[in-house]
């Protein structure tokens, strides 16, 4: 006989990549929908989880306390939304652990396990390796009994992590301070008052003196208590705010609620079934308890901030033209007023529109300029080409087998310079704009799916591309978009395209004076068909990662760099059956400082978001629906309404309109 650990949306959200296409509306406003149901051994009693990446393959994986048992359960993450069958490790006969925190104890980069043991009182230390296994527990005892929760940080400023348990038998703090070898020593109890029960705590700097403090539940005096952080270990002695009579706190969490830069607490009050709120003033004290009923017969026991995704308002739209079909969009400040305006390549009526932006999230309406008769643009990208300080246009012409410098003037109007032919039949399908021979003017790299191929033109001189340089992609690689970056930290481009016919990426790295090493290719997965890539550093080890959207596989997958120009480590995320992802982009949507991926879903005509964790693990996505038959085939990110968060815009090939998502927060 196995039991279930069932993990809601709600409280873990971001573990299941392989994302099923949900409604953002649910039927029954009660209704919690279910991810995933890990088996796992009778009886087992699992009381307590953690996330955390345990083997270091920027995958979540996910540990568990058994109290029932007496072990720690480790599932790893396989990455399609699959884990391995449970591994436990004992923590002593009867020794019903309760609580566990995922740290570093041993300054190895590995996770480790610290477990408070309600039934033998002490708390015990799993030492991780770099496959996601665990020593054998080192068990520590407790100046108290029944310790039911445990927290860890460095609360004496030496860069080591430290632990607190919490223990309702003995009503007390026990601190232990980490040795930096995975070892502790006993420093210091407080207590939480007689009878006080203390159930659950929260860490964080609430005097905004950079050193951590502790809040309590104390689920027995109706209270939560406060330990000011001196800095050294020690604490001060408690004082409390009430939770109201026979409300039985049970859970704590601490947060910026009213974006004050003032910690504040949330508190479930399982016994009046209510939640409550004490807002932080900066110094270490709070407001008093502003509670929000959700029933009295609920109970609840437990609370969690979601991870901050802030909200998109309902989308505004601006028409491209009758069947113009844009393909592409980009954001620039053409006509120098500092206020962003947003360009979209038309392909079935051969222009570009532009629509210049007020700075509060509106536009105009669009303007458009022709980009010759059959030219059918398919991609633009922005530079100042002929150094006039003046954004200008590149446009890729699929259509008549060329690009074209659409050269901006003040106003934000444009004038069309010359074509370049990019071979005949070569369907140029999109561009890249870098200095790639150090002269400081902006060359143009074009790839042509037709001929497979990618063909560098070299600027000259004012509007003068010569010495243009083919190359190969492979045969039947079917080129369909470039980016450009210094992926091997040389001071040179390198340049990245996505081969959708033969399912991998291809780099060329740069060599200086424009010149190019042959291709090298990183599978992005079989029947993948790569539509679009990006380039950011999305695990903070300052070495450049690609994503890349997979059309024909509904998902993103992600390549991390070695800094030296090679890849490692593909990992998937779903973004939803049918969605045929188009566009990916990587920012910040949600000012966390943590890069975000945003995509274009053309088949589910949505815009599909994962936000980043830090180290490389995404998750929490959310999807926002444009419309049916929209398509979204192109996106772009900019502060449209100047309010420091960043917005998005996407191209609609099957409305002819460009979509505003304004972001509010």
């Amino acid at each position: 006989m196995k039991t279930e650990i069932d993990f809601m949306d709600t409280k873990l959200g971001s573990l299941n990549s392989d994302k099923k296409k949900k409604s953002q509306k649910t039927e029954n406003p009660n209704e919690i929908e279910m991810l995933k149901l890990l088996s796992v051994v009778s009886d087992s009693k699992p009381c307590a989880v953690a996330l955390g990446d345990v083997n270091n393959d920027h995958l979540l994986d996910i540990v568990a306390a058994n109290s029932g048992t007496d072990t720690i359960g480790i599932f790893l993450s396989l990455s399609n939304s699959n884990f391995t069958d449970q591994q436990t490790y004992s923590t002593g006969h009867g020794s019903h652990p309760t609580s566990l925190v995922l740290t570093d104890f041993n300054n190895d980069t590995y996770l480790d396990v610290a477990v408070a043991n309600y039934g033998t009182n002490n708390i015990g230390i799993f030492l991780g390796n770099k496959i996601g296994g665990y020593a054998q527990q080192k068990n520590y005892a407790l100046n108290a009994s029944r310790p039911v929760f445990i927290v860890a940080g460095d609360f004496n400023h030496d860069n080591l992590v430290d632990i607190i348990v919490a223990s309702n038998g003995t009503y007390c703090l026990d601190i232990f301070l980490g040795n930096g070898d995975g070892t502790l020593r006993y420093y210091q109890t407080y207590s939480t008052g007689y009878d006080s029960s203390p159930v659950a705590m929260a860490v964080g700097d609430f005097n905004q003196d950079n050193s951590l403090d502790i809040a309590v539940a104390n689920y027995g005096t109706d209270n939560v208590g406060i330990f000011i952080g001196i800095g050294d270990g020690t604490f001060t002695r408690q004082y409390t705010y009430s939770t109201s009579l026979n409300s039985n706190p049970s859970s704590i969490i601490t947060g910026d609620l009213d974006n004050d830069n003032h910690l504040d607490l949330l508190v479930t009050n399982s016994g009046t079934g209510s939640i409550g709120i004490f807002f932080g003033n900066g110094n270490g004290t709070f407001s008093q308890q502003t509670t929000f009923s959700i029933n009295s017969k609920s109970h609840p026991t437990y609370i969690q901030f979601g991870y901050v995704k802030g909200n998109f308002t309902s989308q505004i739209s601006y028409s491209t033209g009758v069947q113009s079909w844009p393909s592409c969009v980009i954001v620039g400040d053409f006509n120098r007023d500092n206020q962003l305006d947003i360009a979209t390549s038309n392909f079935n009526i051969n222009n570009v529109g532009i629509l210049l932006g007020y700075g509060n999230g509106s536009f105009s309406n669009v303007t458009t300029y022709s980009t010759g008769d059959g030219s059918s643009p398919r991609f633009i990208g922005a530079g100042d080409f002929n150094n006039d300080s003046i954004l200008d246009i590149a446009v890729a012409n699929y259509g008549s087998n060329d690009f074209v410098i659409l050269f901006g003037v003040d106003d934000g109007s444009f004038l069309c310079g010359n074509s370049y032919g990019t071979g005949q039949a070569s369907a140029p399908r999109a561009l890249a704009v870098g200095d790639f021979n150090g002269d400081n003017r902006l060359d143009v790299a074009v790839i042509n799916s037709a001929l497979n191929s990618i063909s560098i033109f070299l600027q000259n001189g004012k509007d003068i591309y010569a010495g243009v340089q083919s190359y190969s992609t492979s045969s039947k690689s079917q080129p369909y978009a470039v980016a450009v970056a210094d992926l091997n930290s040389d001071g040179l481009l390198d340049i990245v395209v996505t081969n959708y016919g033969t399912d991998n990426i291809g780099i060329f790295l740069g060599r200086g004076s424009g010149v190019f090493n042959t291709l090298t290719t990183y599978s992005t997965g079989t029947f993948s068909g790569p539509s679009d890539i990006d380039i950011a550093d999305l695990n903070n080890d300052n070495r450049l990662d690609i994503v890349v959207s997979n059309y024909r596989t509904d998902n993103v997958a992600i390549l991390f760099g070695y800094g030296n120009g090679s890849f490692y480590n593909r990992v998937f995320y779903s973004t939803g059956n049918y969605s045929q992802p188009n566009t990916v982009i990587i920012c910040d949507f949600n000012n966390d400082k943590i890069l975000d991926i945003a995509v274009a879903n053309s088949g589910a005509s949505d815009i599909f978001i994962l936000y980043g964790f830090g180290h490389g693990i995404f998750g929490n996505e959310s999807v926002y629906n444009l419309g049916f038959g929209s398509h979204p085939y192109s996106i772009a990110t900019g502060d449209f309404d100047e309010n420091g968060w960043m917005d998005l815009t996407a191209a609609c090939i099957g409305t002819d309109h460009v979509e505003i998502l304004i972001k509010m927060c």
